[in-house]
């Protein structure tokens, strides 16, 4: 399993997904992470400009974010990603609390 977090500031989870350019990605095997590692993007790959960061952030399975608007919430959920908006800020802390909840 893929989940993608956006993260801006590379420490926490960040609100403006379209605008992004920073986001980690976990791979997760029988509830473990496998693998970590930082996407950074240029403004211009961003999804509310080209949309160019989607192609880099495949495969992913669980989008995370602690907010977005509409548009891209639907382009997401209509390629099959589950798109989740939470409150909580710490990447690691939302990981341990997905892998706790499976």
């Amino acid at each position: 399993m893929f989940i993608v977090i956006t993260s801006q500031n590379r420490r926490h989870i960040t609100p403006h997904a379209g605008k992004c350019r920073k986001f980690w990605k976990y791979e997760l095997k029988d509830g473990e992470v496998t693998d970590k590692q930082l996407i950074e993007v240029e403004k211009e790959q961003s999804f509310s400009q080209s949309g160019e960061v989607l192609e880099k952030l495949l495969p992913m399975d669980i989008f995370v974010t602690t907010g977005m608007g509409d548009r891209l919430r639907e382009k997401l959920r209509n390629i099959g990603v589950h798109v989740m908006v939470t409150a909580e800020i710490e990447p690691e802390q939302f990981i341990c609390s997905l892998i706790s909840a499976k």
